[in-house]
């Protein structure tokens, strides 16, 4: 399996090129592009990185109420796609949350289930894996479609291909209450990208508040609701070793695991990100083979 780094949270991604630099000289492997981007690439590539997955801009709006703006956001997404595959990219990290984040999740998956299906075809044929991101969304409505497995299978079953599949993140489903092991026994086949990060349960938050969000104050943590937060792999309640020999078992030994680095006590100034990536380095391969 590879390591590679998300760069969505680090503030070590205003050098990109410098970034990908301290990444290759620490003994990272990937890098996941933030867009379809051939200049990101040539960076990524030529300090002998690979790309761990994608991202295309045109995503949300194919989730649109308005069906005029869906059909264009669908032509536009399709367009990055193929640019993406004359690219040599093969893996889009997909966040299916809806323009109107109160839009309930049966709605979204009606509108996702209209637009959708062409779009899993064109990535087929173009040789592109989708990998839905299981982040739940915001509260209170986390309106994220793809992050459960009741979901997960009602999709499934509405696209088979077997190009639809899951970025495995073990930090939203224990947080969530789903027995991530088990989501690998039953969809490891379509696990096409992870992102390796933790989640901490906060006992005396849980105490004070349960599992619902804080009445009085915010939570203390940036990435977090007060009785649970995201952590570096290792800090958290995620068997890292069982979920490698399940993806093992799987079939994904290829496996890019990228490091998302959402951990409050690692976040902030370039420093930090750096002590928490080699930290995440160094606990990660620990366990994998």
């Amino acid at each position: 399996m590879k390591i590679g780094v998300v760069c969505g949270p680090l503030s070590l991604k205003d050098d990109f090129a410098g970034m990908v630099k301290w990444l290759a000289e620490n003994g990272f492997d990937a890098v996941d592009m933030t867009a379809v981007d051939a200049e990101q690439k040539a960076t990524i590539e030529g300090a002998s990185l690979s790309v761990g997955s994608f991202s295309v801009s045109a995503l949300r709006g194919t989730l649109h109420e308005d069906e005029a703006k869906r059909q264009e956001a669908v032509q536009a997404m399709e367009a990055e796609l193929r640019e993406a595959a004359e690219l040599g990219l093969n893996t889009l990290f997909a966040c299916l949350v809806p323009p109107n984040p109160e839009t309930p999740r049966a709605r979204t998956f009606e509108i996702w289930r209209a637009s959708f299906p062409q779009i899993v075809d064109l990535c087929e044929s173009l040789g592109i894996n989708i990998a839905m991101e299981p982040w739940p969304g915001p509260p209170p409505h986390y309106p994220t479609i793809g992050c459960t497995p009741e979901m997960w299978r009602a999709m499934f079953e509405a696209c088979p291909s077997p190009a639809l599949g899951i970025c495995y993140d073990p930090s939203h489903m224990a947080r969530l209450g789903i027995d991530y092991l088990r989501v690998l026994k039953e969809f490891g086949d379509r696990v096409h990208h992870g992102h390796a990060k933790d989640c901490a349960i906060v006992g005396e938050e849980l105490y004070l508040q349960g599992r619902l969000t804080r009445t009085f104050g915010a939570s203390p943590f940036k990435y977090g609701e007060g009785w649970w937060r995201y952590c570096i792999p290792g800090d958290g309640v995620v068997k890292w070793r069982e979920v490698v020999v399940a993806l093992t078992a799987a079939g994904k030994d290829d496996l890019c695991f990228s490091v998302e680095l959402e951990d409050h006590c690692y976040t902030g100034d370039a420093e930090k990100n750096k002590a928490g990536l080699l930290a995440s380095r160094d606990f990660l391969k620990t366990v994998m083979r």
